[in-house]
């Protein structure tokens, strides 16, 4: 739990995102074709062929996991559904949107079998290419072959893995949101171990197979093991997360206090009493009346020379709304919270009816989502205590005379 929306660092690149975690994939599938594939279908090749060869299995592997996202978009696009997939990376489509674990409806099954369908598809295209090519091994593309026999297995063991349905994948996201959709107040718990059970016999298998020589079998069982074991848990922190901020009062969490900044102050005690004591990049600024104006950032107050910080107030600085930092406590509220865990805002201001209310710590309230999953029990309710009545026949009290 403790990086339930913690993530390994992301680079974008072209609307995608893809984190760090594809390296480890990416030594599984490369030592694999290079050390087990290049040596025995194309033997006395070199060193630098094989590890040409490890190269395009990795390019195989990543083709296929755009394919089934692909799937999943161009149904999206044809039903006019939106999918949360595209925050892609080499171990797929990771949702990232909070509606993404609520409870869908049952016409979702149709979007949620596009992936598996187009790689399903593209694994019976692949079969047709290595049959045909397979039977004239002697032929000018030949020695392509064994590439299509690898490109047949990914894919249909993509589709495959993504239809278990004790694993929160496609078909296995479906079933828990409908349980949860039945059943808000309980929370489903047996898909999770159910997953994390498959999860430690693939990696199990996968290590005796690496140990008998069959490294691309082993290595990719044993990443799957992997990848389904950290979807597993990704699905179980998020999924209860979501289910805590819906049952939660936001404003139980939200610290009251006064406007950091105000119009008619100078930029000098700007910088003096709240940027440099507080070291926030953002504060929030308000009128007299409590106000709300904007935030303004302190790379503003560069631009003004220092001689005339106390002639110039914050008022006259360049005001932004910046609304990733601020919290609406209405129906939406618990959404923005959920953003800030997962993009590691510390601090979100309060502002309602266009009036300043105060700090709010989204790592608070996640500390007591953690404090409630990880001890296991619920918070104590207080009870009320009744006195006790006097008995119907009490007895005399004995006493001493003056």
């Amino acid at each position: 739990m403790k990086k339930l929306m913690s993530s390994p660092s992301k680079r974008n690149v072209s609307g995608f995102q893809f984190d760090g975690s594809w390296v480890f994939l990416s030594l599984f599938l490369f030592w694999a074709g290079a050390f087990e594939l290049g040596p025995t279908q194309y033997p006395g090749q070199g060193i630098f062929f094989d590890g040409m060869i490890g190269v395009v299995v990795i390019l195989l592997y990543f083709f296929s996991v755009l394919l089934h996202e692909g799937g999943h978009k161009l149904v999206a696009l044809l039903l006019g559904r939106f999918y949360d997939g595209h925050q892609l990376t080499i171990w797929g489509g990771l949702p990232r949107e909070a509606e993404s674990f609520l409870p869908t409806r049952s016409g979702n099954m149709i979007l949620r079998m596009g992936g598996p369908l187009s790689n399903l598809l593209a694994a019976l295209l692949f079969h047709v290419g290595y049959s045909h090519l397979s039977a004239h091994p002697e032929g000018m593309f030949g020695g392509f072959s064994p590439f299509l026999f690898f490109g047949m297995q990914a894919n249909f063991f993509l589709a495959l893995v993504n239809l278990i349905p004790v694993v929160p994948m496609d078909m296995g996201a479906l079933i828990l949101q409908e349980r949860v959709r039945k059943n808000p107040k309980g929370f489903p718990v047996w898909p999770f171990q159910s997953g994390l059970l498959l999860s430690w016999a693939m990696i199990l298998f996968g290590l005796i197979l690496a140990s008998r020589g069959l490294l691309l079998s082993g290595f990719g069982l044993l990443f799957w093991g992997i990848h389904l074991a950290r979807a597993t848990l990704v699905w179980k922190g998020r999924m209860g997360l979501v289910q805590y901020l819906l049952e939660v009062d936001l404003r139980e969490y939200v610290d009251k206090k006064p406007c950091s900044l105000f119009a008619d102050q100078s930029v000098g005690q700007a910088f003096r009493k709240s940027f440099f004591p507080s070291g926030d990049k953002f504060l929030p600024v308000c009128d007299q009346d409590g106000a709300y104006l904007g935030f303004v950032e302190w790379r503003e107050l560069k631009k003004v020379p220092v001689f005339l910080w106390e002639d110039r107030t914050v008022g006259s600085l360049e005001l932004s709304v910046y609304p990733g930092r601020m919290l609406d406590l209405g129906k939406e509220g618990w959404k923005q919270v959920y953003d800030a865990i997962g993009k590691d805002i510390r601090l979100l201001y309060v502002v309602e009816d266009l009036k300043f209310v105060g700090n709010f710590y989204p790592e608070k309230l996640l500390e007591r989502f953690r404090m409630k999953t990880e001890m296991g029990v619920p918070p104590e309710v207080p009870t009320e205590v009744k006195k006790k009545e006097d008995p119907e026949d009490p007895l005399t009290i004995p006493h001493e005379s003056p």
